[in-house]
């Protein structure tokens, strides 16, 4: 059996700034394909983009292709063209073009799972977005592009600026009221692998900043949870309409509850080296789709 862990030919346009161990970042491929190894499958990394051979694997992974966010119909093609070798690819690829657009999180509204509140939002329609701003009575936002990944283009501002400064983009972008939470409890990212809650990871911005995420200097600690949280984590997994090999979720706790700040299906770091045994979960729930 043969698996390709797909990953990025190159990082990202966004990340402009160096990166002192670029290497640590692809650390979950390396645990999954150790994992792997171990079962008797040979894994081997791969840019998605790369001109493979693809039909002489059995299924593709994907895992580190952040840079799909330069290339987004490139990236969907290509994997519609490695399934049609018949290499099939995991995460699913409708999971993946759903989850590509982050008009996702209206979709998961109208599923009942809590989200903090979106609306959408263009340069062409800022009057009407900014009355939308107002009568919910959101004094302080977050604006972040509807395609995008590591919070690249994500901007923190007060509502009366928010006019302006959509004049200024040049695609569509989700408007949201600021989490306060973040700055102080932190978000909290769940991974769930095979269909349960492997771990979960508490992560706090930087002195100054309101990213939670590492490469803008935040901090990541392994979290245990309250039962109550989990329960509604694992009750919010349940409502997705896909069989997903792996997905994390980022949370927030917003007007009394935990909500959905991100569900990231396509490519999210699963910290998987912060927790013993989730690389072979990963690993096993990967080799269910190939003994089937």
């Amino acid at each position: 059996m043969r698996v390709a862990v797909l990953r990025c030919e190159r990082l990202p346009r966004f990340v402009t700034w160096e990166i002192p161990d670029v290497d640590a970042l692809f650390e979950d491929d390396r645990l999954l394909i150790a994992a792997l190894g171990r079962r008797g499958v040979d894994a081997v990394p791969l840019a998605w983009s790369d001109d493979a051979d693809w039909a002489a694997f059995d299924l593709a992974v994907l895992r580190s292709t952040w840079d799909y966010v330069d290339r987004l119909p490139e990236f969907l093609a290509a994997l519609e063209a490695i399934e049609a070798r018949g290499c099939r690819v995991r995460n699913p690829i409708d999971a993946v073009r759903w989850n590509s657009d982050k008009h996702y999180l209206v979709d998961l509204a109208e599923m009942g799972v809590p989200v903090v509140p979106v609306i959408r939002a263009s340069s062409v329609e800022r009057a009407a977005v900014a009355r939308a701003v107002a009568a919910a009575g959101w004094d302080e936002l977050v604006v972040k592009p509807t395609v995008g990944v590591g919070g690249a283009g994500v901007v923190r501002l007060r509502a009366s600026r928010l006019v302006d400064h959509l004049a200024s983009t040049s695609g569509p972008v989700f408007v949201q009221p600021f989490a306060p939470a973040v700055l102080d409890e932190g978000e909290y990212s769940f991974a769930v692998i095979g269909g349960e809650v492997s771990h979960a990871l508490r992560k706090r911005p930087a002195e100054g900043d309101f990213r939670a995420h590492g490469i803008y200097g935040g901090t990541i600690e392994r979290h245990t949870p309250t039962e109550s949280d989990l329960m509604e984590i694992r009750e919010l997994a349940a409502r997705l309409p896909f069989e997903l090999d792996y997905a994390r979720i980022d949370v927030v706790r917003f007007a009394g509850r935990l909500r959905v700040l991100e569900l990231e299906l396509i490519e999210p770091i699963l910290y998987l080296g912060m927790a013993d045994g989730s690389a072979d979960m990963l690993a096993d729930a990967v080799l269910r789709h190939l003994r089937t």
